[in-house]
C-alpha cells in the first residue's frame, strides 16, 4: 500500500548505511485505523512481500501486499477517504464487492463491511549520486500496477507514476534526511483524482547497534473532497542475525487525511 511503500522510502534513508550489492527479500505487517473526518472507522492490514536487488548506485525494488480492510468503501489503502462512486464498492454489492444484482444504486453510502485480497503491485528504481560530499542524494522513479480488486475498493483500478528525491547526511551518529515526491494517480470509471506532491522530514540516531528515529510526511490530498495527509512516524531499526535486519514502527495521525494511529514491522534477509 502507498503509506507503507512512503514509509519505508523514508527508513532507508535513516538507515545511514549504502547496501551492499546483492539480492534481499523482506516481509512485515502493517496495521492502521481511522475515521478519515467521518462517522465509520476504516482499519486496512497490509502483509507486504518485498524484493530487492543493489548492483552499485542502482536499487531495484518490488512489493506486494495481501490486504484486509474493514470500514467504507471510499477510503482506498494508500490513498485515504477520496469519491467512491462504484457501486460494486466494499459492502455496497452483495456485501463483498459483487454487485448488487443489477439494481441501480446511484447513491452510495458509507458501509462498513471488511474485504481482503491481493493489493496493488509497487516497483522502482532509485539511483544513488556520488556527490563527492558527504550528502547522499537519491532520485527514485516509481510505479503502482493496479493489480488490486477496485470492486472491493482495494484500490483503484488504475496506474499510478511517480518520482522522488531523497536527501540525507550522517553527523556522527545522528542521520537527517527529507525528500519530496510528485505522483500522478490514475483516474478510473468511479474514482476521480489528481496529481498529488509529498514531503518527508526526519532524523535517525544510532543507539548501539540499531537506529532510532522519527520522521513527519505530508501528503497533498488526492481531490478536493478529501484532506491533505498529515503524520509523525517513530521506527526502531536493528540487526537480526548476520543478514537480517527488523523494523518496528508507530504512527500518529495528524490530520484527518490520515489514519488516526498505526503500527508495523518488517524483517528483511540479504542473500
Amino acid at each position: 500500500m502507498k503509506r507503507f511503500a512512503m514509509m519505508c522510502a523514508g527508513l532507508l534513508a535513516a538507515g545511514a548505511v549504502q547496501a551492499a550489492d546483492g539480492a534481499s527479500l523482506g516481509v512485515g505487517v502493517d496495521y492502521s485505523s481511522g475515521d478519515y473526518g467521518e462517522e465509520v472507522t476504516t482499519e486496512i492490514t497490509s502483509v507486504p512481500v518485498t524484493a530487492k536487488y543493489v548492483t552499485g548506485a542502482w536499487t531495484f525494488k518490488a512489493s506486494l501486499p495481501w490486504l484486509r480492510v474493514s470500514g467504507d468503501a471510499d477510503v482506498i489503502p494508500g490513498l485515504g477517504r477520496v469519491t467512491n462512486t462504484n457501486p460494486d464498492g466494499r459492502g455496497r454489492g452483495n456485501g463483498n464487492g459483487n454487485g448488487n444484482g443489477g439494481a441501480p444504486d446511484p447513491v452510495p453510502e458509507q458501509t462498513d463491511e471488511t474485504t481482503s485480497g491481493i493489493g496493488d503491485l509497487r516497483a522502482s528504481a532509485t539511483y544513488a549520486f556520488d556527490t563527492g560530499t558527504p550528502l547522499g542524494v537519491d532520485l527514485t522513479a516509481n510505479v503502482k500496477i493496479a493489480t488490486a480488486d477496485e470492486d472491493k475498493s482495494l484500490g483503484t483500478g488504475e496506474n499510478d507514476y511517480g518520482l522522488a528525491l531523497d536527501l540525507y547526511r550522517d553527523f556522527d551518529g545522528t542521520m537527517l534526511f527529507g525528500g519530496a515526491s510528485y505522483t500522478m494517480l490514475g483516474d478510473s470509471e468511479f474514482i476521480d483524482v489528481d496529481a498529488v506532491a509529498g514531503a518527508n522530514l526526519g532524523v535517525s540516531q544510532r543507539v548501539g547497534a540499531g537506529n532510532l528515529g522519527l520522521m513527519y510526511d505530508w501528503r497533498q490530498a488526492a481531490s478536493d473532497d478529501s484532506d491533505d495527509r498529515s503524520e509523525l512516524v517513530g521506527f526502531y531499526g536493528f540487526g537480526a542475525g548476520s543478514a537480517g535486519r527488523m523494523q518496528v514502527y508507530a504512527s500518529a495521525g495528524l490530520s484527518d487525511g490520515s489514519p488516526d494511529w498505526g503500527a508495523g514491522l518488517s524483517y528483511t534477509h540479504a542473500f
